[in-house]
């Protein structure tokens, strides 16, 4: 079977903005602040940085507090709106109200969050410095990359057919037995009584759809070794040496100047690539 976060990956890219990874699986939760390597299909968490390094982190007003997305042409939802709903409702007779979503297309995909929000790393000259500083003292690999941006849903449904004619019949929550009206509603309003056909079926809280990583920036680290040697030399006590404080007030003047947005992580060859 084909790896089905290729082709959610693929559909979400940009969908948020520029430079923003796609969170896979959709349960997958992300922290600010947690630091890792950059592996398909993102980053791997290896350690946290401390709260003096990251806080206060910032929200950032969403351009959107709700966000639909479907493959076009290849999803078809049916809201039914009482019990007594004509086929193909089936199992949705024994709740108040629902809506089945058929799909005409493999790996065809309904996204749909509600309630977006944005944190983020406000702190950038302090960030740059912090990762500055473990990088001189030989304790930061520049392959390392820590989440600066973080999106997340209060509640969202993210469903995809694994063959065509894939199935899933959505019936009313019971805080919500008016049962959904409008796609954005399914974020909210429904749970999953009966599903067909689908390698991708997630009805949950507290989502994390979309997050953005910083790196020291390559060309930085370049101009840093030729300018000063070899990173990470050491008193003979053992201490880290100080870095220079030319570089500290570079970096925490001009902090874009030593940080990045790396793109996310392309996938390994069809041949080595997993299940996700």
């Amino acid at each position: 079977m084909t790896d089905p976060s290729r082709a959610f990956i693929r559909a979400l890219a940009g969908v948020w903005g520029p430079d923003y990874w796609v969170t896979w699986h959709p349960s997958s939760r992300r922290s600010l602040g947690t630091v890792g390597p950059a592996r398909y299909p993102g980053i791997v968490p290896v350690d946290t940085l401390p709260d003096s390094a990251v806080e206060p982190p910032e929200v950032t007003p969403a351009d959107r507090s709700t966000l639909t997305w479907n493959t076009e042409g290849a999803v078809r939802v049916t809201f039914q709106g009482t019990a007594e709903a004509a086929d193909p409702a089936g199992a949705l007779a024994d709740v108040r109200a629902g809506a089945v979503v058929e799909f005409t297309r493999k790996n065809a995909l309904l996204v749909v969050y509600r309630g977006l929000t944005e944190t983020r790393l406000a702190d950038q000259p302090r960030l740059a410095r912090e990762l500055v500083r473990r990088y001189w003292a030989g304790d930061w690999d520049p392959d390392w990359c820590v989440v600066s941006h973080l999106v997340t849903a209060r509640s969202g449904t993210v469903l995809m057919a694994a063959d065509k004619g894939a199935t899933v019949e959505l019936g009313a929550s019971g805080s919500a037995a008016a049962g959904p009206v409008s796609l954005a509603d399914l974020a909210t309003q429904v749970r999953a009584t009966r599903s067909a056909a689908l390698q991708c079926e997630l009805v949950g809280e507290r989502l994390t759809p979309f997050y953005r990583v910083l790196r020291l920036r390559r060309r930085f680290l370049r101009g840093v070794e030729a300018e000063y040697g070899a990173r990470g030399l050491r008193t003979p006590a053992g201490r880290p040496a100080e870095v220079p404080p030319g570089l500290l007030h570079e970096v925490e003047s001009a902090p874009e100047a030593a940080l990045e947005h790396p793109a996310q992580p392309a996938p390994p060859p069809d041949e080595e690539a997993g299940a996700g």
